[in-house]
Formats: structure tokens, sequence, C-alpha cells
């Protein structure tokens, strides 16, 4: 809806955070790595996900952290 989007969107899901990484960091991914970034202009973002029962208007009243 705002900007450009430059390319495609590929999703994986892992159980947790610590899984994901153990995926990333494993010595068959880190064997193949090269075919993705020799061959492709790409970014690796690992972001958490949320509960099933979380509600996108939950966090409007969770505190938030002030900056000293």
């Amino acid at each position: 809806m705002e900007g450009s989007w430059p390319g495609f969107l590929i999703l994986i899901e892992f159980p947790d955070h610590d899984r994901a990484l153990a995926w990333y960091n494993s010595e068959a991914y880190q064997q193949i790595l090269p075919l993705r970034t020799d061959n492709s202009a790409s970014d690796v973002v690992v972001v958490n996900g949320v509960g099933s029962g979380h509600r996108a208007t939950d966090v409007l009243s969770a505190p938030t952290a002030r900056a000293s």
C-alpha cells in the first residue's frame, strides 16, 4: 500500500526463534547459502510470532516503554 515492493516474499514458519536460528546456522543450510546469495538480492528476517489468542488491538492498551 505504501512504497515499492522489490520482489517476492518467502515465508518459512518455525516452532520458535531458537529453531529458526538453528536452521539458519546449520551446516546443511550454510552449504547451500551461496545458491541464494550469489543469485538473488535478498534479506533474511526472523520475526517472533504471536500466540493464537493475540488480537492486534491488544497492543493499543499495552503500556509503552519511555526512553530516558
